[in-house]
């Protein structure tokens, strides 16, 4: 079997260290305090699922058979996972990106989409998007944006996919309003106040609920405890990430994703997609989000 070499570009700053890999799918490949990994790191496989972490453009998540209507006209994205029946986590994911800049701190980097062929059948838009990646003795600051380059409307919706190794009772911890209950074809069906065994308001063990749902009414910021290796990290999204996607498989993985998005997902197949996130880009407007990952050492005593 044939093997992509994906180069990985290297940030550093004081003991933070990262990598991007600007061709799978513009992914983080690592996050690490001195030789500790803040997030999974990449496998060195040509699987973005291997990666630490992957943009989510132009949506997030799934969307139901890949079947949606705007303004009457009705729309079919291709599969794009296998045999899985929804589409999910938008196209940037499997796209190699552009680098437009990099220095040791930082990096930018842009995809273009074009609605042609095959491709329309990913998204039937065009738009442009692009990454900042700057690392600071902070921490890690993430920059998305995207813009519509069509004639009509369209709808967008921006997220990561972090993943994290649950190594040592990995505590997590987020304050949360509301959860989607998902049906039998992992997607939301109902929104219910928090099970108690899915309130992590108060941080607990990360790996044993077996989560694939969407929170609502999180407040932007989540923590994680690793207490063997006495290593936190905080998530701090940036307005417009109301949405917090929280996946525990079952053993044998070894890993969880937690994941800030704009968007509930399949938000357009819903009566009123924009009080789910979704945003409507006008032509030539644009959508932008951040979110920042700072390392901690010393317990992490809740979310805030």
């Amino acid at each position: 079997m044939n093997h992509t070499v994906h180069p990985l570009l290297k940030l550093t700053c004081g003991a933070l260290s990262a990598g991007v890999l600007p061709s799978l799918g513009g992914a983080l490949g690592y996050l690490r305090l001195g030789r500790f990994e803040l997030l999974r790191p990449w496998d060195g496989s040509d699987s973005v699922r291997r990666s630490a972490c992957f943009p989510l453009v132009p949506y997030s998540n799934r969307i139901a058979h890949g079947r949606f209507s705007v303004n009457g006209q009705a729309q079919q994205l291709r599969g794009n996972f296998g045999d899985h029946p929804h589409p999910l986590h938008g196209l940037g994911w499997q796209r190699a990106w552009q680098v437009d800049a990099h220095s040791p701190q930082s990096c930018k980097l842009s995809l273009r989409h074009t609605a042609l062929g095959i491709d329309a059948e990913d998204w039937p838009w065009d738009f442009v998007a692009w990454q900042s990646i700057v690392l600071s003795e902070e921490g890690l600051h993430l920059h998305l944006g995207l813009t519509n380059l069509g004639e009509q409307p369209m709808p967008a919706g921006l997220g990561w996919h972090p993943y994290f190794e649950c190594q040592g009772e990995l505590q997590l911890g987020f304050s949360a309003a509301q959860v989607w209950q998902a049906g039998p074809d992992g997607l939301p069906l109902k929104r219910t106040a928090l099970p108690e065994a899915w309130d992590f308001s108060q941080p607990r063990a990360a790996g044993a609920v077996g989560l694939d749902n969407c929170f609502e009414g999180w407040d932007a910021r989540a923590s994680l405890y690793w207490p063997d290796a006495q290593v936190g990290l905080r998530l701090q999204a940036g307005p417009g990430l109301g949405h917090l996607v929280v996946f525990t498989p079952p053993a044998p993985a070894d890993f969880i994703a937690v994941e800030p998005v704009s968007h509930l997902n399949n938000a357009i197949n819903f009566p009123e997609p924009t009080a789910h996130g979704l945003v409507w880009l006008a032509p030539g407007a644009s959508i932008e989000r951040e979110l920042r990952l700072l390392p901690a050492s010393g317990d992490l005593e809740n979310p805030a």
